[in-house]
C-alpha cells in the first residue's frame, strides 16, 4: 500500500505541474484501494489465514483492477482509456470516433485481460493450496499470467494506434463511423483531421 500511496501522490504533483490533464485517475484509485485493502488484510488476519490466501494474491490485485475499471464504466460512463488519452490528444481529437473506438476497445481488452489473469491467478492458486502445483506448471502459468499484461500493453501503446492510422483502420472507421466523422469534421473544419 505504501508503493501504491506514494504513485497516488506523486500522480498528483504530476497533476499539479501540469504534467497530466486528470487526477486522480481509475487507476490511481484502483492501485490505492486494491493494494490498500491487501495491507488491511495482511494486519488483520490470522498468519495461517494469510497463508492459504497468499497463493491467491494476484486474483485480488487483478480482480481489484477489474471491478475497479468496470465499476468506473458501468455507473460513471468514465472509462479508464479516456483519462490516459487526454495526456496525449486535445479535448476537440478525443472526441473524434477513431479516439472513441480505440477508447471502448482497449478499455474492453483491459477489462477481459484483468479478467483473464484472475482467473489463471486463481487456477493456479487452487492448485497450489491443493498440492496439486508443481514448480515448472507454478511458473508456467505466471508466465501465461503475465504474458497477457504484456500483449495488452502493446496492442494498447502500438499495435492498435498504429492500425488505426493506416489507411485500412482509416477506412474501418470511415466505414463503421460514417455519420460521426462527418458531425465531427463538420464541428471541427480547421482541424487538420478533418482535412484528411
Amino acid at each position: 500500500a505504501g508503493a501504491a500511496l506514494s504513485s497516488f501522490c506523486l500522480s498528483g504533483i504530476f497533476y499539479k505541474i501540469g504534467g497530466t490533464k486528470v487526477w486522480p485517475k481509475i487507476m490511481d484509485i484502483s492501485f490505492l484501494s486494491t493494494f490498500g485493502i491487501l495491507t488491511i488484510l495482511a494486519w488483520t488476519l490470522t498468519e495461517d489465514t494469510l497463508r492459504n490466501i497468499l497463493p491467491f494474491i494476484d486474483v485480488f490485485v487483478f480482480g481489484g483492477f477489474t471491478l475497479t475499471i468496470g465499476a468506473a464504466w458501468a455507473c460513471f460512463k468514465l472509462r479508464f482509456m479516456d483519462q490516459l488519452m487526454l495526456d496525449y490528444v486535445s479535448d476537440e481529437e478525443l472526441s473524434h470516433p477513431s479516439i472513441q473506438h480505440l477508447i471502448v476497445r482497449t478499455t474492453q481488452m483491459f477489462l477481459v485481460g484483468f479478467t483473464l489473469m484472475a482467473v489463471i491467478a486463481a487456477v493456479n492458486g487452487t492448485l497450489s493450496v491443493t498440492g496439486n502445483n508443481t514448480n515448472t506448471l507454478r511458473i508456467v502459468l505466471l508466465v501465461l499470467e503475465y504474458s497477457i499484461l504484456g500483449i495488452m500493453l502493446t496492442i494498447a501503446q502500438w499495435l492498435y494506434p498504429e492500425y488505426l492510422v493506416s489507411e485500412k483502420g482509416m477506412k474501418m472507421i470511415g466505414d463503421k463511423y460514417p455519420d460521426e466523422c462527418a458531425a465531427w469534421e463538420a464541428a471541427n473544419p480547421d482541424h487538420e483531421w478533418a482535412k484528411e
